[in-house]
């Protein structure tokens, strides 16, 4: 049985030292096609402190507003405790390569985003056919790259560049495999798939090991999946390759999210949400949903967006933070310092530091980002 893209839209009962931009800043949109680049101008003043985004305080995956977390019944530490990170740290200098169903590259929080697309169905730069059903792709980039302009919500890494790969239901190995090599072509050092097939061919498996061992330079591609949302062992998935960084959700109660598929391979744990949601944003335009929502999908929200979908593009952001700090590590070295920063919560034993609901606990980005300090 195949998952692709399981996305939860719920119903929800409920109701720092960064650069400033100037005006008119430019963002670069990279047409594969011609290989040339369009510019697109933003003539809104840019700030770099997130705590200015209109909707920052609803993003209680991030950090605790009191105000909402007292409102909503949230956990005091359901968060991550991003803390002062993104006032320091933006995912300057990586590249995140997101392979999903379509993206929104007009979206009026992504304008200052260098975006590079690619649809090698089409051998095109189209990645956008139909917004009103493929918007699972421009909700997880949303996650990673929102701009902080002053607009919407805080993008994790907001001045990440970004790689965007069309997925399509039901792709041959062979495709999946061109993706894969497109994104380490294309100069990746992430690449986020909130997707799975619990199927895993042997040759996508070797392909994707290849990359995890010997991309980026020989230090690894840090390779992010989804575990899925059936309440299932992850089995066969991609998601449960042991070179894969293997993401699972958190609820507002700081605890497991009943969906959250679990296993020997899971690594680490982030809000995913249930009863409250994780804002990001929501397609605009002529063919997207705009009449049936704002252009953000926020947390307390009808069409907010909940399910490991969501929790993996939080950690590919986390990980863009911790290379643009230190780019030199390798992926089994990050690897490591997840395992021994990561927060270890919930009910279950961690034996060794992991346990297979778990993993090796939920991601606290202060302590990661601090965790290479000593050694300096």
């Amino acid at each position: 049985m195949s998952r692709s893209f399981y996305v939860v839209i719920f119903a929800i009962i409920l109701s720092g030292c960064g650069s400033t931009g100037s005006q008119n800043d430019t963002a670069i949109i990279n047409d594969v096609d011609s290989n040339e680049s369009i510019e697109v101008i933003s003539d809104e003043n840019t700030s770099f402190i997130p705590s200015l985004e209109p909707y920052y305080d609803v993003q209680w995956y991030l950090y605790e507003d009191k105000v909402f977390y007292e409102i909503n019944n949230i956990d005091e530490n359901a968060h991550i405790h991003m803390d002062d990170v993104l006032q320091h740290y933006s995912g300057k200098g990586v590249t995140i390569a997101i392979i999903d169903d379509g993206l929104d590259v007009t979206h009026e929080d992504l304008a200052a985003s260098e975006i590079v697309s690619y649809n090698i169905i089409q051998n095109s730069s189209n990645v956008s056919e139909n917004t009103l059903y493929d918007y699972h792709g421009t909700a997880v980039t949303g996650i990673i790259a929102a701009n902080l302009n002053g607009k919407g919500i805080a993008g994790i890494a907001s001045q990440s560049r970004i790689v965007f790969l069309k997925y399509y239901n039901n792709m041959s190995d062979s495709q999946i495999i061109e993706m894969f090599h497109k994104a380490d072509e294309l100069g990746a050092d992430i690449i986020n798939c909130s997707w799975g097939t619990y199927d895993v061919s042997p040759a996508v498996k070797e392909t994707i090991q290849d990359l995890a061992v010997n991309g980026r330079g020989g230090k690894g591609t840090l390779i992010v999946f989804a575990v899925g949302n059936d309440d299932q062992d992850m089995g066969n998935d991609e998601s449960a390759i042991p070179e894969v960084i293997a993401v699972g959700s958190t609820d507002r109660d700081n605890l497991r999210a009943w969906y959250s598929n679990y296993g020997k391979e899971l690594d680490v744990v982030v809000p995913g949400g249930y009863e409250v949601g994780i804002s990001t944003l929501d397609p605009m335009g002529e063919n997207g949903i705009a009449e049936l929502a704002p252009n953000y999908l926020l947390a307390n929200d009808p069409w907010s967006f909940i399910g490991t979908s969501a929790s993996a593009p939080i950690v590919s952001g986390v990980l863009a933070l911790l290379l643009e700090k230190y780019p030199e590590l390798t992926r089994q070295e990050i690897e490591e310092l997840l395992k021994t920063s990561s927060d270890k919560i919930g009910n279950i034993e961690y034996i060794d530091d992991r346990n297979n609901y778990y993993g090796y606990g939920k991601i606290n980005v202060k302590n990661l980002m601090k965790s290479m300090d000593t050694a300096e």
